[in-house]
C-alpha cells in the first residue's frame, strides 16, 4: 500500500537522520569495557507522555520499565556494567504475576513472538538482532517473513510440579538468543511483554516505539520517529475536529463448523479505538457486549449505525477458520431486502481490519496498525465516506468486494 510504504520510508529516513546528527544517538551501541559509577550511561532518554500503559525511569547504568498492562517490571542495565543484584524474580518461581525481570542492553540476539515488536524492530533498523521466532509466530511484513523463514523456530517448555503447571518459558538458548519479545506476562525471566493494544489512547499506542527502543539503546531514534507520528496525527485530528459524527458499531455473526449461524454479537471497542474514532469525527457505539438469537433484534439494535466493523470468523469443516468474504457476510448477517434500510448496508459501509494479511493467517492489524496511528486516523476518517471507502490502508470494504492484499516473502524489496 502506498501510505504504508511512505510511512516506513519516513521511519527509515528518521533513523538515518539521527545517525548523522552530531551528539545524537549518544547511548552505547554495544557493551562498554569499563565501568564508571558516576556516569549517566543513557544520555538519550524517552518520556512517556500519553496513555501508553508503561513508564520508564533512568538511573546511572539502569533503566526501569513498568509494564502496567502485563503487570511486570523490567530492569535493563548497560552491557559491560554490573548487573543489579538480587532484584529479579527467581527462575522457576511459583509467583503469579508482578515478576521483575533483568536483562543487559543492547542485546546481540533476540527471539520474536510479538507482531508489534516485529514492526518496531524494523522501524528502528535493528532487525539484524532477530535470531529466532516462536514456532507459531507469523507476520505480514514481507522482509521479516523472509528473514524468519531462514532462522530457527523455538518452542515453549512447561515445567510441572505435583501435576500443576509451574513455569512456561521459551527455549531461546537453543537458538542462541538472549530473550523473547512476547505479547503477555509469563513466568519466564527471559521474556518481555509488549502491549500497545492495552494503551488508553492512539498516541499512547505509538509510544510503544519508545518501549522497544529502550531495549536497544535507540531512544534518540524512537523520539524522532514518534515526534513525526505525533505531528502528523495532531495535524490530521485538528482538520477533522469539526466533522459531523457518524456512528460506528462492532459486530460478528457466530457460525459453527457445519455452516449454521447460531447468534449475532455486538462487541465493544477498546478505549484507544473509541478515542481515535472520536478524533476522526466518528462515534463508537457504546454499551455492553450483547448477544442476539434473533436477526430482527440484531437489526433493531444496530439501526442507528452508519458503519459496521465486522469481527466474524469463517469456520472450516476440517477445523480452523478463514477470512470471510462478502458472500459469507451476506449469508451470516442475512443481508436481504429487509436489511437495505440499515444505514451501514445502504451506504456500503461494512469493513474488516484484515486488508493486509499473510497466507499464514497474520494480519497487519496486529503489526503496523498498532503503531502507525497517524495512518490509522486517516483510515478511521475514510470510514465515514457516504458510499463506502475503498482507498484505506487496513480496513477492507466488503460490499465493494475489495480483495485481501496478501503479503509474502517475494514482496520484500530490500
Amino acid at each position: 500500500m502506498m501510505i504504508k510504504t511512505q510511512l516506513c520510508s519516513a521511519a527509515i529516513a528518521a533513523v538515518l537522520a539521527i545517525s548523522m546528527v552530531g551528539g545524537a544517538g549518544a547511548n552505547e551501541a554495544g557493551c562498554v569495557t569499563s565501568y564508571d559509577a558516576s556516569k549517566d550511561y543513557f544520555p538519550d532518554k524517552v518520556e512517556v507522555k500519553h496513555g501508553a500503559g508503561f513508564s520508564i525511569t533512568y538511573t546511572g547504568n539502569t533503566k526501569r520499565i513498568r509494564n502496567d498492562v502485563s503487570g511486570e517490571t523490567y530492569v535493563l542495565y548497560q552491557c559491560g556494567t554490573p548487573a543489579p543484584a538480587d532484584i529479579a524474580t527467581k527462575a522457576g518461581s511459583l509467583q503469579v504475576g508482578n515478576w521483575t525481570k533483568v536483562a543487559s542492553v543492547p542485546p546481540k540476539k533476540i527471539a520474536l513472538d510479538s507482531a508489534p515488536a516485529s514492526a518496531i524492530v524494523e522501524m528502528l533498523g535493528v532487525q539484524s538482532t532477530v535470531a529466532a521466532s516462536y514456532k507459531f509466530f507469523t507476520v505480514t511484513s514481507p522482509c521479516m517473513q523472509k528473514q524468519l523463514a531462514e532462522l530457527p523456530r523455538v518452542a515453549q517448555s512447561f515445567s510441572r510440579k505435583r501435576g500443576l503447571v509451574r513455569r512456561v518459558s521459551y527455549d531461546v538458548a537453543d537458538a542462541g538468543a538472549e530473550w523473547t519479545f512476547t505479547t503477555y506476562g509469563m513466568s519466564d525471566p527471559q521474556s518481555f511483554a509488549l502491549n500497545p493494544d492495552g494503551a488508553r489512547d492512539m498516541l499512547g499506542k505509538a509510544e510503544w516505539i519508545k518501549f522497544v527502543a529502550a531495549f536497544f539503546n535507540k531512544e534518540a531514534e524512537a523520539n524522532k520517529i514518534f515526534a513525526d507520528i505525533e505531528s502528523r496525527y495532531t495535524a490530521a485530528r485538528d482538520k477533522l475536529a469539526s466533522r459531523a459524527k457518524k456512528t460506528v458499531g462492532f459486530a460478528r455473526y457466530n457460525k459453527v463448523a457445519n455452516g449454521t449461524v447460531v447468534s449475532w454479537t455486538i462487541d465493544q471497542p477498546q478505549a484507544w479505538v473509541v478515542q481515535g474514532m472520536a478524533d476522526a469525527g466518528l462515534s463508537a457505539h457504546s454499551g455492553a457486549t450483547t448477544a442476539f438469537n434473533n436477526i430482527d433484534a440484531f437489526y433493531a439494535a444496530t439501526a442507528d449505525w452508519d458503519v459496521l466493523i465486522d469481527g466474524s470468523i469463517e469456520p472450516l469443516s476440517h477445523g480452523g477458520a478463514t477470512i470471510p468474504l462478502w458472500q459469507n457476510l451476506r449469508d451470516g448477517y442475512k443481508f436481504g431486502d429487509g436489511a437495505k434500510k440499515l444505514p451501514y448496508v445502504a451506504a456500503n459501509a461494512i469493513y474488516r481490519s484484515d486488508l493486509i494479511s499473510s497466507p499464514q493467517n497474520a494480519t497487519d492489524y496486529n503489526e503496523h496498525l498498532q503503531i502507525q496511528v497517524d495512518a490509522l486516523l486517516e483510515d478511521f476518517a475514510k470510514l465515514a465516506s457516504d458510499s463506502g471507502a475503498t482507498d484505506t490502508t487496513w480496513y477492507r470494504n466488503l460490499p465493494h468486494q475489495v480483495q485481501v492484499d496478501w503479503r509474502s516473502p517475494s514482496d520484500c524489496k530490500n
